[in-house]
This record gives C-alpha cells, structure tokens and sequence, in this order.
C-alpha cells in the first residue's frame, strides 16, 4: 500500500469559517503500487458541535464509511464494509470515543457490532483494536461469541472466514490531537491474502486517526501540519 489521498477539504481559505461550525467532506483513499485505490474512508455524518456546547457528543457522533471497490462497478464505485462513529467525552482528561460497526454486504444501515467503545486519551493517544479475545476479557464474557471479520477480498468474497476465526485482528496506535500522527498498524496475518485485505484496514486506522482532530472542539484551531499523507 504506496499513498493515502490528502483531505479534500483542508481548513484554509475559504474553509476556515465552515470548520467553526462542522467537519465534513475529509476522505482518505489507499491506493496500490499501481496507483489504483484498493480502499478508501469517507465522512458520511459531520462532525458538528451538539446543542449547548463546542464538541462532538455522544448524542450526535461524526461518522466515517470505510468501503472497499466494487467489482461490479467502475473505478469510482464503492461498496461498504464498515462503520465508524467517533465523539468527544468531556472529563479530567478528555477522550475520544470510537465504535465500530461491520456492515453486513450490500446494507448502509445496520450490520453486527465487533467491539465495545474504545476510548483514546485525546491529548496523549492511545490504541484501537479489534480483539475478540481481549474484549471478551473488557467486558467480562458479556458477549456471547466473538464474530469473525470478514475478508474483504476484491472479489467480494465475504465468506473467507469460518465462525470459529477469533483473537486478534488488528490494532493502531494514534497520536493526541494536533500532532503529526502516522498511525501504526499492525495485522493478524490470517486476515491479509490480498492488498486489498491490508487496506481496508488501514483506511479504518486512517479514520480513527483522523477522528482525533475532527473531535477536537470548536473554538480550537485544527493545526495545519497535521493535515498529511501516511
């Protein structure tokens, strides 16, 4: 995987004063070594302040579409694999919150939750992950069985994965907000057959690296250097 497409909406110009009031419009694409994009994320639900304060809140969060290309379609056609919401909780030290959805093939809306909420310290960082193991352990053995994630290969082949496929998945490693954050992303190597495999999953770490600065709240000034390519 050679490049992920800079945002397409950077906060200068004319964008300033939209970026007091929302985020929206940001995308990340991973491409091939031949230049084609094999996985890209996408804003789908701004990230805007809620009523009465300058943050994201739980009750309305921002939300990334992490999709894939279609085989079926042409070179700009996507389909959806996962979704990502992502808010601020207000404390002693600030978090951002993220939740990810794993969309059944072929639905926008609904789909199978993998893992509980995870927090990331918003000014030092921290981890996501996907885990069934470890989250089994988070929540005490509330879940009744850990969901296996499906591949998602070019070909469109949700099946590659038997139920019985848990433990470790990934995880990312993503800075505190205004820093230069290149996320680490590390695979569990069952789950990479393909680049496109890889990819995916470095487009859902891009967004939760880039929820860190789209949560941040409003009367902050996003910094320019942290708009950049991974």
């Amino acid at each position: 995987v050679s490049q992920v497409d800079p945002w397409s909406s950077a906060p200068d110009g004319a964008n300033q004063e939209n970026e007091r009031r929302e985020r929206k419009g940001w995308k990340v694409k991973i491409h091939d070594l031949s230049g084609s994009a094999v996985a890209a994320a996408f804003i789908t639900t701004p990230f805007v302040p809620s009523s009465g304060c300058d943050w994201v809140a739980r009750s309305n969060p921002g939300a990334w579409l992490i999709v894939r290309p279609d085989p079926c379609g042409g070179p700009d056609s996507w389909q959806p694999w996962g979704k990502l919401e992502a808010w601020r909780e207000r404390g002693m030290r600030d978090s951002v919150c993220c939740r990810f959805r794993l969309l059944s093939e072929g639905h926008w809306g609904g789909g199978e939750v993998l893992l509980p909420e995870i927090s990331i310290n918003a000014e030092k960082g921290g981890e996501f992950f996907i885990d069934t193991d470890r989250q089994m352990r988070t929540t005490g053995g509330q879940q009744a069985s850990a969901s296996p994630v499906p591949s998602p290969h070019s070909s469109g082949d949700f099946a590659g994965l038997g139920p019985s496929v848990g433990g470790f998945v990934m995880s990312c490693r993503v800075q505190g907000e205004g820093k230069n954050s290149r996320p680490l992303v590390q695979l569990a190597m069952r789950h990479v057959t393909c680049v496109e495999d890889a990819a995916i999953f470095m487009a859902l770490a891009a967004a939760v690296d880039l929820s860190i600065e789209a949560c941040k709240p409003f009367r902050r000034k996003i910094r320019r250097g942290s708009w950049h390519s991974l």
